[in-house]
């Protein structure tokens, strides 16, 4: 069994490379280790190992935060022979919530160091987008169009958020941003379908369609969404005043907003949306794109199509 390291040394401000130096003391020489620069990076170094340990098992850690783990698990699914591992070093750090994996990178080591099986594994879903004419991939954790992906691209271009990431406080500008975005955005129209069935909303803030119940730095927003059920669960936010959505967004972080009657949820295999006006998209957590006008946005869920560390 090979043991191959993924680091993104700029995730959290080099946090990641830091974590990495300290870690790396503790283990033995029979491990690789691979750097990277940009996402690319990653899925190419990831194609490269599993063409050339087509039938070896491979133990792939990434080291960074939930776009580094993106990157890793878009480049493995549905290879039998790896298993992925994640020493947390991002911002929000939601993929380590939503999996169920230690948060703490000296558990996260410990777990990684003690693991000796492909026996004490977990098979999971993963969901698979694609946009007529524009980028396709996976998510981990969930895919967004509307307010959410406006914030996260509002989160990612601040220089605020790199000063909070020196005092391990990034995942609070997720917060700041939506209180002053707010004001400024507007919401749109679209039609959703899910398992084949349509329906039309209006004055939509946000649709968020999940694999597992975290985004944002832990806000719950599908409270009841599982990586292992095989299903998305869908959440769409719409009709309500923006002092209601500052409201609701408080209680996101207790998973409570679902009362709400202005959140519609929904669970299913395949979703498609649609949309009045140009809307942005993120993917766990990493704004991707715009949807343009009257362009269709496909989702579904892979079952069981990439396998983890399970705690013991």
């Amino acid at each position: 069994m090979k043991t191959i390291f993924i680091v993104n040394p700029s995730a959290r401000n080099n946090h990641a490379l830091s974590s990495w130096k300290r870690f790396n003391k503790q283990l033995d020489p029979t491990h690789s280790i691979f750097l990277t620069e940009k996402p690319t990076d990653v899925r190419r170094i990831v194609s490269d190992l599993v063409k050339q340990f087509p039938n070896e098992p491979l133990h792939i850690i990434g080291v960074g935060g939930d776009g580094t783990m993106n990157s890793v698990i878009s480049g493995t699914i549905g290879f039998e022979n790896i298993v992925i591992g994640y020493i947390p070093s991002g911002s929000g750090n939601d993929f380590a919530r939503g999996y169920n994996w230690p948060n703490s990178k000296k558990e996260a080591y410990t777990l990684i160091r003690n693991w000796t099986s492909f026996e004490d594994t977990l098979s999971l879903d993963s969901g698979q987008f694609a946009i007529k004419e524009g980028p396709k991939g996976y998510f981990v954790n969930n895919i967004g169009i509307g307010f959410d992906a406006h914030i996260a691209q509002k989160a990612n271009e601040s220089q605020l958020k790199k000063w909070l990431n020196k005092w391990s406080l990034g995942k609070l500008i997720y917060p700041i941003i939506l209180c002053k975005e707010t004001l400024r955005f507007k919401p749109f129209s679209l039609s959703l379908t899910v398992n084949g069935k349509e329906k039309r909303f209006d004055k939509v803030w946000f649709v968020t369609i999940s694999n597992q119940p975290y985004f944002g730095g832990g806000m719950k927003i599908s409270p009841h969404a599982s990586p292992i059920d095989g299903k998305l669960d869908i959440t769409i936010v719409h009709d309500l005043s923006k002092w209601k959505l500052l409201l609701l967004f408080i209680s996101v972080f207790f998973g409570k907003h679902t009362s709400f009657k202005e959140v519609n949820t929904y669970k299913g295999e395949n979703v498609k949306i649609q949309c009045c006006r140009q809307v942005p998209v993120h993917v766990d957590g990493d704004s991707i794109c715009e949807i343009v006008l009257e362009n269709i946005l496909q989702v579904n869920v892979l079952p069981s199509s990439w396998k983890m560390l399970k705690q013991k």
